[in-house]
């Protein structure tokens, strides 16, 4: 296997380690631990940037990736998705914050009292929903989404009338129950007019806990719209991501993000396809804009820098900090303190209940915990590339092969994406570059024809400067990384009516292929946006796209496009798919080619209906034009018909690479997926 070839000779680097596994020092104080996240500075890019002066990142076999045993998980895990060639000492820095992660806590050891999961592992369970036989990891571990089986229904998890609390998100009965997922649902009042957020601390706010880790206590509720002078309330959901190589995306370099952003849209791009800008005669050029985040990590944990650093991390890139996501969700998810978070977590609902608290005063978890969580995120590696596109990267990447044949449509994808396949190859496999460098694009952009131009947002490989980390930072530093990701910010499609609503839209569902579909929004726009840095509601990080075929759905911030088989047979996901020869065609999530053409499709509003629409298609408005409080003008508002005031305002940044998807083939189309399902 290439795998093979990837991995050094395993030595112990004799790095000093900056955790102790709780059994050194516990009280050890935060100005001697190494709190910092910032990679060094990149040079200017230059020819010696294509050069062997860079290799290929390590990546874990495909076939064990994520394989790992029944939690807690320990030392005879680590093969599923630790660096190959880790050393002993890199190992250890990481085996007290994997058995923290993967092992159900106990009020006695102070969870909670309010809580949303026993563990951290609770919110990364997509594996246990997978549909079997599909090749997907199915084995519970970090490198796991956030599961979801069904919509929320928000009606239920806001607030049960018999309690006076929320009600969690776990039982399959979407329509007369809460619905079950792991994602976490966060709210506040939202000021459209100043862009200031309110997160109703008074109430609980932000992030609501509806799994309590004592009997005695009440769920948090979300408490009901006061109809504040200026104000909206914003309700979203979260989704925890895939911890696979985090630790690449923290080194590489501020500068080398900072290069690629246009927040102006003055880039351009060449391409083999159709034009599709003169729909869009507000764009400058390809309608692609994206801009970076900045924040500080000081307002996330102790001891964090007040300086304003670029972010990367979370949905958002509102983390200039793995460590601040890393104390964020043991307090504000589990409900323990730390040096880094001293604080018990405010609720006001059980304020007054004597019985509602854990067994711990004091701190809680020791910061050798906390530092060792980051290891583990910092040491989670890729998973090697499925075996047709080894196939092709290893053996002529420059020959395009047939189309009635695995590879020929791999290649068929990766032009399309605007892969250029010989420029990866030269990254990706060892001793393939030249050793003066091979004059190619260094992200692996095919500069000549991106074809749909996912790469404007997709950057497929990403240079890595200096790691941060000071053990285990060899395996990240100077390496080309498949991030599949430029790490900025992009505007998502927006529905209004649903945007501006006092709550969240309620289940609904529409019958698609003889199925009772549960429809997915539409609307990404989420201005439920605590501590977000300089993003607002509709701007999302481009998600990366490593692991993405051995993972799978969930996907997208909220995990609403979802393929559970608890309910793939009962009540799927649903929305519409345009290609060449329909519009607007009835999709039913059922397989994984059928979530990532939702996924894809749901990176803008839907197309106008036209003569191709066929019967029991056509926009998804739900029936009637009103959902709760949500009340729609009409398709319009769904799916607005191009070079309009509405198709201007609320299509998303991808509106011109979507546009050109669709007039894709649905072989082409089939051949992008099928590239997808093999990084």
């Amino acid at each position: 296997m290439l795998v093979a070839a990837l991995t050094p000779a395993a030595c112990d680097d004799g790095a000093v380690v900056d955790v102790d596994n709780g059994a050194k020092d516990p009280d050890i104080t935060l100005d001697e631990r190494d709190t910092s996240d910032a990679s060094a500075p990149a040079p200017a890019p230059t020819d010696s940037d294509r050069s062997r002066t860079r290799r290929p990142v390590e990546r874990v076999p495909r076939a064990q990736f994520g394989a790992v045993g029944p939690f807690p998980l320990g030392e005879r895990d680590l093969p599923a998705f630790v660096y190959p060639s880790a050393s002993r000492s890199e190992k250890e820095s990481l085996l007290a914050g994997l058995a923290f992660f993967t092992t159900p806590h106990t009020p006695a050891e102070g969870l909670g009292p309010v809580a949303n999961q026993k563990m951290c592992l609770g919110c990364h369970l997509s594996s246990l929903e997978s549909v079997r036989g599909v090749g997907l990891v199915t084995a519970a571990s970090q490198v796991a989404r956030a599961g979801r089986a069904t919509p929320t229904n928000f009606r239920f998890t806001s607030l049960d009338n018999e309690t006076g609390g929320g009600r969690a998100a776990d039982t399959l009965d979407v329509l007369n129950g809460p619905g079950r997922t792991a994602a976490f649902t966060v709210f506040g009042d939202f000021f459209p007019t100043t862009n200031k957020f309110d997160d109703l601390k008074d109430f609980g706010g932000t992030v609501q806990h509806t799994r309590p880790s004592v009997s005695a206590c009440l769920p948090d509720l979300i408490p009901p719209f006061a109809g504040t002078e200026g104000a909206r309330r914003a309700v979203g959901e979260r989704a925890g991501p895939p911890y696979i190589g985090r630790g690449l995306i923290e080194a590489i370099a501020a500068n080398t993000i900072l290069a690629n952003e246009d927040p102006s849209d003055r880039k351009g791009h060449a391409s083999s396809l159709a034009p599709a800008t003169p729909a869009f005669p507000e764009c400058r050029t390809d309608c692609i804009s994206g801009r970076h985040n900045e924040n500080t990590s000081n307002q996330a944990f102790e001891g964090g820098s007040t300086e304003v650093e670029l972010g990367r991390f979370g949905l958002r890139a509102a983390g200039p900090t793995i460590l601040q996501f890393v104390v964020g969700g043991i307090n504000g998810e589990l409900g323990f303190t730390s040096p880094f978070r001293r604080d018990e977590l405010n609720d006001f609902i059980n304020a007054d209940n004597p019985d509602c608290k854990d067994g711990v005063d004091g701190l809680e978890v020791q910061s050798s915990t906390v530092l060792s969580l980051r290891q583990l995120i910092r040491l989670t590696a890729p998973p090697e590339f499925g075996e047709v596109l080894l196939r092709v990267l290893t053996s002529r990447p420059e020959y395009q092969r047939p189309m009635d044949t695995p590879e020929g449509r791999v290649q068929r994808g990766a032009a399309l994406f605007g892969v250029d396949m010989v420029a990866f190859a030269n990254r990706m496999v060892p001793d393939r570059m030249p050793a003066d460098g091979d004059g190619l694009d260094r992200n692996a952009i095919q500069q000549r024809n991106r074809g749909l131009d996912c790469v404007g947002c997709h950057t497929p490989v990403q240079p890595t400067g200096a790691s941060p980390a000071t053990v285990g930072g060899r395996h990240l530093t100077n390496v080309w990384a498949p991030v599949f990701s430029d790490v900025l910010l992009h505007a998502g499609p927006e529905v209004t009516a649903e945007r501006r609503a006092s709550t969240p839209r309620d289940p609904v569902v529409i019958w698609r292929n003889g199925l009772a579909t549960l429809d997915l929004p539409r609307n990404l726009a989420d201005d439920a946006l605590p501590n977000q840095g300089v993003a607002n509601g509709r701007e999302f990080r481009t998600a990366p796209l490593m692991g993405l075929g051995v993972i799978g759905p969930p996907f997208l911030h909220d995990a609403r496009v979802f393929l559970s088989r608890d309910s793939v047979n009962g009540a799927p996901a649903g929305t519409v798919y345009t290609d060449a020869t329909v519009t607007n065609a009835p999709l039913v999530v059922r397989t994984v080619d059928d979530a990532i053409r939702a996924a894809i499709e749901m990176h803008d509003l839907p197309a106008p209906d036209d003569a191709r629409t066929p019967a029991g298609g056509g926009c998804p408005l739900p029936p009637g034009g009103v959902v709760g409080e949500v009340r729609y003008r009409g398709a319009q508002d769904i799916c607005p018909k191009y070079d309009t005031e509405t198709s201007k305002r609320n299509r998303s940044e991808a509106r011109e690479v979507i546009r050109r998807y669709r007039a894709l083939s649905p072989s082409d189309q089939q051949a992008l997926i099928d590239f997808l399902k093999q990084l």
